[in-house]
């Protein structure tokens, strides 16, 4: 050892056990290896890492550091900063242990390929059906502050109905819902007894072969797009917004026909259909921070300023 690495004593020293560390304790025991098939993972979750970190970062600034006069406005801010907190637990904790399956060899507790009952597929399975509640209620809470922004309010009357969620306190019991119903549901399959289940696309969820968790995971799932349904035909723009609701629409439908399949026949639906919904459903670690982080606000001040425009020209006119 001292051969290859001709420093100091205590430099080695130290080197020797962190490197003791990183291969007998962060691995669970196992030796380290390299899986060159698991890094193509590894690296996307650390690019959506990145996207998350400017995600919370923007959204955090227009929410707090950013003063603003329309109250409604301030609450689409709150929401969507919600929205980006949401993502930090599917996307970092997926990148830990995708690293991990890069680093480790098959076997090791932390993979979620161990088998149902390791510690790695319960981890896996946990936050994995946690963020499913969580993503596409926070989606919801957007839209739902997002219509109140857009409703057409030219009377002192109809812009002094606002509903009891236009407070931060209101904003604040629908994202404490979001997060409490995120967790009962992702610990859905411990409660229920059958556990999670690796998929054959690759990861740890909610047993859709099992048909108590499947008819849970399908009626959170048929609510929530029932919701997201309504409010943005309430909204109506859809020249302007088709795209964030295309988005959310085609993510988590994919989960009806798999829990219906599942229900159905006790068996998963064939690959790839998981590994496709796996694939939709990360993009949207790159997606939401886009389309919420910047292009959102985009048209809204956009809207905002071509209203500003009108009245003014109206107010030069008279």
């Amino acid at each position: 050892f001292q051969r290859v690495l001709p420093f100091p004593c205590n430099l080695r020293l130290s080197i020797f056990f962190c490197y003791q560390f990183f291969q007998r304790v962060l691995p669970f025991g196992s030796p380290m290896t390299f899986n060159g098939a698991d890094a193509g993972m590894a690296f996307f979750l650390l690019l959506a890492c990145l996207f998350n970190i400017w995600f919370v970062t923007r959204s955090y600034v227009r929410s707090f550091r950013k003063e603003t006069e329309n109250k409604r406005y301030q609450m689409v801010t709150y929401a969507v900063f919600a929205m980006a907190l949401f993502d930090i637990p599917w996307v970092w904790l997926c990148m830990i242990q995708c690293w991990n399956n890069v680093f480790t060899a098959h076997g090791n507790s932390f993979r979620q390929d161990s088998g149902n009952d390791s510690f790695g597929c319960i981890f896996m399975g946990s936050y994995s059906s946690f963020s499913l509640v969580s993503m596409m209620g926070s989606h919801c809470i957007v839209v739902f502050y997002l219509k109140k922004l857009l409703q057409v309010s030219n009377t002192e009357s109809n812009r002094n109905k606002a509903s009891c969620f236009e407070t931060t306190r209101g904003f604040l019991l629908l994202a404490l819902s979001v997060l409490v119903a995120a967790i009962l549901f992702g610990s859905m399959p411990l409660m229920q007894g059958d556990g999670y289940f690796y998929t054959n696309g690759g990861f740890c969820y909610a047993d859709f072969t099992n048909a108590p968790q499947s008819a849970v995971t399908l009626a959170f799932v048929l609510f929530f797009l029932s919701l997201s349904t309504i409010l943005w035909f309430k909204i109506g723009q859809w020249s302007t917004y088709w795209l964030f609701y295309s988005v959310f629409f085609c993510t988590w439908t994919l989960w009806v026909p798999a829990t219906i399949y599942g229900m159905n026949t006790g068996e998963e639906i064939p690959s790839p259909y998981m590994l496709i919904g796996g694939i939709i459903g990360h993009s949207n670690a790159l997606i939401n921070p886009i389309l919420y982080g910047s292009i959102l606000f985009a048209k809204i001040d956009k809207k905002n300023a071509s209203e500003k425009k009108g009245v003014d020209n109206e107010a030069e006119a008279c």
